[in-house]
């Protein structure tokens, strides 16, 4: 399926449920993609989270409905998914700057959150450095951390930090490997294809790559071992400050890269590379589209 019309597809999902109950995980298998991967992807594309979205169209719509119906206040609220009338009334006012009442009693100034809709552009006013490799199986070595996508954002900056703190990451420049994906890597893994409102987040460097010129580095004491298939993938250069390069890498590749490819998200992990000197690398495998 083609990407735009998939993320189009996504869209009419959340608007067809706004006075209902919306699934994540139904979005994300409609995108063809994991909770978390379509997350950060929405939010790079259009510039504010998925969760502000939801709810700013929500808000949007029930002022619709406080200005062209007789429903009750408290009808509207628990139709936009708010339990209570004093939790709408607050959401409310934060958006539209007014009560819900005095939309029905003044004439009052609202905000609207307009309808999303996706279409390919190309802007070319930044190159992307990338590479397309046949990478063989390789294996990590690391440590899982469980985390709720809805938190994502929030809690892996964390996980870095302590990793600093705790000797974690001393530990792996003791026994830091020269292999590829190269680096400290950020593995956002699990999740998959909207089954989970939980994935895996893990911290790790490569130990092995299934080549014969390749040593098995051995797993170091409290970590795990994590095995991935031969596989395509688009190897993005990230270099310089962080988060802003990284965040710009995935932006283009949502808006630009990938709707012009010929390629589609392939069901495995993203992949950071952290490296010396402010460069990183964006792992992202791929599957070359049906017919093309």
């Amino acid at each position: 399926m083609d990407w735009v019309k998939q993320l189009n597809e996504s869209i009419n999902y959340i608007e067809e449920n706004l006075a209902g109950e919306i699934s994540y995980e139904t979005i994300s298998k409609i995108a063809g993609c994991s909770v978390y991967n379509f997350q950060r992807m929405f939010s790079y594309i259009a510039d504010k989270p998925l969760s502000e979205y939801i709810r700013s169209r929500r808000l949007t719509m029930a002022a619709f409905d406080l200005l062209n119906s007789t429903e009750r206040i408290i009808d509207i609220a628990l139709k936009y998914g708010y339990e209570s009338q004093d939790a709408f009334t607050r959401a409310f006012k934060s958006f539209h700057s007014v009560l819900p009442s005095s939309v029905r009693n003044e004439t009052v100034q609202l905000k609207s959150c307009p309808r999303l809709s996706f279409q390919i552009t190309i802007k070319g006013e930044n190159h992307m450095n990338y590479q397309i490799e046949q990478w063989p199986a390789f294996k990590v070595m690391g440590i899982l951390h469980k985390v709720k996508t809805s938190t994502a954002f929030e809690v892996i900056p964390e996980i870095w930090e302590n990793a600093w703190e705790d000797g974690t990451m001393k530990r792996f420049i003791e026994n830091f490997p020269d292999y590829r994906p190269a680096g400290f890597l950020g593995i956002a893994a699990g999740g998959q294809w909207g089954d989970s409102e939980e994935m895996n987040y893990i911290l790790a460097v490569t130990s092995y790559v299934d080549d014969s010129q390749c040593k098995h580095i051995p797993i170091l004491d409290g970590m795990k071992e994590f095995s991935y298939s031969a596989a395509t993938w688009a190897i993005f250069e990230a270099n310089g400050e962080l988060p802003s390069a990284t965040q710009k890498v995935y932006k283009q590749f949502y808006t630009e890269w990938l709707p012009n490819s010929g390629y589609e998200l392939a069901d495995l992990p993203v992949i950071e590379c952290y490296m010396q000197e402010n460069r990183q690398e964006v792992w992202i495998a791929v599957v070359k589209k049906q017919g093309r």
